[in-house]
């Protein structure tokens, strides 16, 4: 008998992103009111909440939270210039402050005694480095990366190919783990898997729009989900 596959996202997720967040935030708040944008943190920090709770990026990711945020606060043409030069700082910052969550690799480990393990994230290609360095790729049977594939969730066709991928494992002995409604749980759901929910990220922010986007567990840390599917499986 086949085990079960847990698939897990990166960013968020696996990936502890706070200090990244943070760096992120003040970069580009300088940047802004460089270009004259006159707002404090405490009035960035709402704006941004707003554009993640409102979904204003719908599938996007930091830079087009950048460019949804130029749009509320800076003055009209310099979005893209304010973008051009927060890329590189992006870059950077991810290069230096990307790391696992202090509770990844114990998890991890502890679930692949029961069940197979697997990516599926949206992600660039640098974030391999992250988990060879960690030494937690050896972990993962499947690892699906949209920068390697050219799909991006939640494009069913991502996930179609983990299972595939997984041997032609069936939706219902799958388990998708991720921080967002939109591009974790709902395509997950969709397809009849089991999703968990993490809620130590930004997007926990995201309230279910659908009875689709409301995950089968919801848990603020890693080493919950042992716990949580303890009696599942």
């Amino acid at each position: 008998m086949k085990k079960p596959f847990i698939f897990f996202d990166l960013g968020q997720t696996l990936v502890d992103e706070w200090d990244f967040i943070n760096y992120f935030d003040k970069k580009f708040l300088d940047i802004l009111n460089g270009f004259g944008a006159r707002i404090d943190s405490r009035n960035y920090r709402a704006v941004r909440d707003n554009v993640i709770r409102n979904r204003q990026i719908g599938h996007g990711s930091v830079m087009k939270l950048v460019t949804e945020i130029c749009k509320l606060i800076s003055q009209a043409g310099y979005g893209k210039i304010i973008a051009q030069r927060l890329e590189p700082q992006i870059e950077e910052g991810r290069r230096k402050l990307f790391r696992l969550f202090d509770d990844a690799e114990e998890t991890l480990t502890v679930l692949s005694k029961q069940f197979n393990l697997g990516i599926v994230a949206n992600q660039t290609k640098d974030i391999v480095r992250l988990l060879e360095d960690c030494n937690i790729n050896r972990l993962f049977k499947v690892k699906v990366i949209s920068s390697e594939i050219g799909i991006e969730k939640p494009d069913p066709r991502i996930f179609q190919l983990a299972m595939n991928l997984a041997e032609s494992i069936c939706p219902k002995d799958c388990i998708m783990v991720g921080d967002r409604l939109d591009t974790d749980v709902l395509p997950a759901n969709v397809l009849g898997m089991k999703t968990i929910r993490t809620t130590n990220s930004l997007f926990k922010l995201q309230e279910p729009m659908s009875e689709l986007e409301r995950p089968t567990y919801t848990v603020a840390s890693l080493s919950e989900i042992p716990y949580v599917l303890k009696q599942s499986f």
